[in-house]
């Protein structure tokens, strides 16, 4: 139903019902694109590790499949659940159901069943059932499952492992394409004025920064929601906007300036709007702090998209807020962009349920991360360390930047030459798989039936870096995000 949708999206041809705000989970499209000829897929179902399931939850989700029949989806999933499971109605009633396993199902029940479901809606237990049916609801509760979120208080799946967001970036141009910030110059999508203050309209498609990092416009960047339980946000839009740092010690250097943009919260904020275009001509860098962005109408909304990235790829630090849970697809775009994430969240539940691909990146060397308790306390202190290393020790930063160009072809799925869904791959068997299993499949697939080289499997390596990331157990147990989703701040 959505294998074509699927193809447009990748050939940078979206479908008009997808919300410009929800393409960030469009996962499952390069999950399945990668995997679909990769050299571990095998047809034989007893030699395979895991079976993978090739449904598009978000595109059936916002109704962007070429087939927008509901119905259809629900037959042809409960179709799906009958061949795994083997139902048989022993009197036509569902009450009366005989289930008769298939080895494939039987050998874990289930947890080596994988799907792809990254939409938010699909934390809460109705809209699985709304999309894919009752049947497959019930049947996914067993499965393993990637998500941005892996909190299962509510019982919807097996076991899951958080999988990277797409960028903000993705629906702006063709898969795996590189960026650069001046091809939305090229392309139209943007306009010099809206991002070079007037004497540097010249330079709009050659600035020094592109020769030079060091040289970006912006110091910090953020631009996003304010209020409505994202109290990091607020903080931050009071204390930080307009505060242009300048080291002591070099009189001479340039104080940074800043973007802080609010978005989607006017009646709130009360921000002036943000300079756009010609009327604005004359208007300086540093303009962009503490302002509201203009995002009426569908045009308008990709044209903020487009500016959002310019911006943050002229900006040197990403500051990374919670918002109503601990999840964050701007780590994502701070990758595609090279721009150095600063995570400032609580911290240890970030770790547990909202970093992906712990045990292949180094998430602690190559970005910053500031305690959410301690940013309450006094946000410019709180930045200041940060800061200062930017300002004094350029090799410290320029490893970062190495080593974010080195794993970005692990976090990104819309990279060149991307292997996000293998890493993904590694980390479920990692997560949801028991060593029985693996030595089992050893022992099934190896020509003589031993299990010496488990760790010799690329889906069996060890872990490179340490991984605090929420286990099958774990994932059951309520954490802080679910009570920032509700309007509840913990003491």
């Amino acid at each position: 139903m959505c294998q074509e949708s699927a193809r447009n999206i990748l050939e940078g041809r979206w479908p008009a019902l997808l919300p410009l705000g929800d393409r960030k989970n469009v996962d499952e499209i390069y999950w399945l694109d990668q995997l679909w000829n990769d050299s571990w897929r095998t047809s034989d179902p007893d030699k395979a590790l895991v079976y993978v399931l090739p449904i598009y939850p978000v595109l059936l989700l916002h109704n962007s499949c070429n087939d927008r029949n509901r119905t259809k989806a629900h037959d042809l999933a409960a179709t799906a659940v009958k061949e795994v499971r083997k139902y048989k109605w022993k009197y036509g009633h569902q009450s009366d159901v005989q289930v008769m396993e298939t080895p494939q199902w039987k050998r874990n029940g289930g947890l080596d069943h994988i799907l792809v479901a990254s939409d938010w809606r699909f934390n809460y237990p109705f809209d699985m059932t709304r999309v894919l049916g009752e049947s497959f609801a019930t049947f996914a509760k067993n499965i393993t499952q990637g998500r941005h979120l892996v909190d299962n208080h509510r019982g919807l799946f097996g076991c899951a492992v958080t999988i990277p967001h797409t960028s903000s970036l993705t629906p702006l141009h063709q898969a795996y394409q590189p960026f650069e910030k001046e091809s939305l110059l090229r392309r139209g999508l943007i306009k010099p004025t809206d991002v070079f203050e007037d004497d540097r309209l010249a330079m709009a498609f050659n600035p020094p920064s592109r020769h030079d990092w060091f040289e970006r416009d912006y110091t910090m960047f953020f631009q996003g929601k304010v209020y409505h339980d994202r109290p990091y946000r607020k903080l931050a839009f009071e204390s930080l906007a307009g505060w242009h740092y300048k080291l002591k010690s070099c009189p001479d250097c340039a104080p940074g300036t800043n973007v802080f943009v609010a978005t989607g919260d006017v009646s709130q904020t009360k921000f002036p709007f943000c300079p756009r275009r010609a009327k604005y001509v004359g208007m300086r860098i540093g303009k962009f702090e503490r302002c509201e962005a203009v995002t009426k109408g569908r045009q308008e909304r990709l044209s903020e998209t487009s500016v959002f990235i310019h911006r943050l790829a002229s900006s040197k630090l990403n500051l990374c807020f919670r918002g109503r849970d601990v999840t964050s697809s701007r780590v994502v775009d701070g990758f595609a962009t090279r721009t150095i994430d600063v995570l400032i969240s609580d911290l240890n539940d970030m770790y547990k349920y909202a970093i992906p691909l712990q045990c292949e990146i180094p998430w602690k060397n190559l970005t910053y991360s500031i305690e959410g308790s301690v940013f309450e306390q006094n946000p410019r202190a709180a930045l200041k360390p940060i800061l200062d290393e930017l300002y004094k020790d350029h090799r410290a930063v320029t490893e970062k930047l190495r080593m974010m160009d080195y794993y970005s072809k692990k976090l990104l799925w819309d990279a060149p030459n991307s292997e996000t869904a293998r890493s993904v791959l590694r980390a479920m068997t990692r997560q949801c798989l028991t060593d029985k299993t693996k030595l089992d499949y050893i022992k099934r697939t190896s020509k003589d039936g031993t299990a010496a080289n488990v760790r010799d499997h690329a889906l069996f390596s060890e872990c490179a870096f340490v991984d605090t990331s929420a286990k099958l157990e774990e994932q059951r147990k309520p954490c802080m995000t679910v009570h920032w989703m509700h309007g509840i701040i913990p003491e």
